[in-house]
């Protein structure tokens, strides 16, 4: 029998699918920093999501794949950097 906790952390961190965006569900990134979701251009193939991350007081511009892979990153100076899994959005229930 599973305990709350064991549920709680099921849930955080699942990876994003187009049913979660287009119901704008909570999302984060995978090292738990609040992410919101601005746009999804559809226009590309594989879509485009445009968002920001809070690091800090800031909030800092984000892309990402529709599976969630980070593409365009920002250090915690809002400097671009190679984005990295740290980067990639989930699920943040």
């Amino acid at each position: 029998m599973k305990r709350l906790s064991e549920f709680i952390n099921e849930s955080k961190g699942q990876p994003i699918d187009d049913q979660w965006i287009n119901d704008e569900k909570p999302v984060m990134t995978k090292d738990g920093r609040q992410a919101i979701i601005v746009s999804v251009d559809m226009e590309e193939v594989p879509n485009i999501i445009k968002g920001n991350v809070k690091w800090n007081d800031d909030l800092l511009e984000y892309e990402w794949l529709d599976d969630g892979t980070c593409k365009k990153a920002l250090d915690r100076l809002g400097n671009p950097k190679k984005p990295d899994e740290s980067d990639n959005l989930v699920k943040a229930i």
